[in-house]
């Protein structure tokens, strides 16, 4: 069964929590995935905004929204791209053993999520045509009712993650036999 806990920033316990850090971060060329992917979100949703911005205000209102939409679009671009994807770098980590894989994210609103690897079903290597460009991979951990994602890692990383979340079910296997 999967364990989240979010906690208040004002709470003891949160300080207390957000001082612990796992063993393992991600790599430092996640970082470039990250601002690319935010990159392409930040023009790709500002550019359908904008059409949709054009097809549904009158005319006289126009050249104003489009205006509004490019100054959003702007700061999205200088606050998302640079800004939020090293927070997501920073303060994301992870351990991965025979008991337990944890995962914790978030400075302010920490989440930090265990799953026993005796309740995971089934751990995906996810990679894309950009993840691929730089040699990473995310991994995908499902349990009866949770699914928890996690990487960008590099792809070598990202197997071994999985092989250790369900070295469970091989050493089950390999002593039955």
């Amino acid at each position: 069964m999967a364990s989240t806990c979010e906690e208040d920033p004002g709470e003891m316990s949160s300080r207390a929590s957000r001082s612990h850090v796992y063993a393992s971060a991600l790599p430092p060329v996640a970082l470039r995935y990250l601002m690319i992917r935010s990159t392409v979100e930040v023009l790709t949703t500002g550019t359908l905004l904008c059409g949709l911005v054009l097809w549904l205000v009158p005319g006289s209102w126009s050249a104003p929204s489009i205006a509004v939409m490019a100054i959003l679009i702007a700061a999205g671009l200088i606050v998302d791209v640079p800004i939020v994807s090293r927070l997501t770098m920073r303060h994301t980590s992870y351990a991965v053993d025979t008991d337990a894989v944890r995962v914790k994210r978030g400075f302010l609103l920490s989440k930090d999520t265990v799953l026993s690897t005796a309740q995971i079903l089934n751990v995906a290597i996810i990679e894309g045509p950009l993840l691929r460009r730089f040699g990473l991979a995310k991994v995908r951990f499902t349990t009866l009712n949770h699914v928890e994602p996690l990487g960008p890692v590099e792809r070598g990383v990202a197997e071994e993650i999985r092989r250790e979340a369900l070295s469970i079910y091989l050493e089950a296997s390999t002593d039955g036999n």
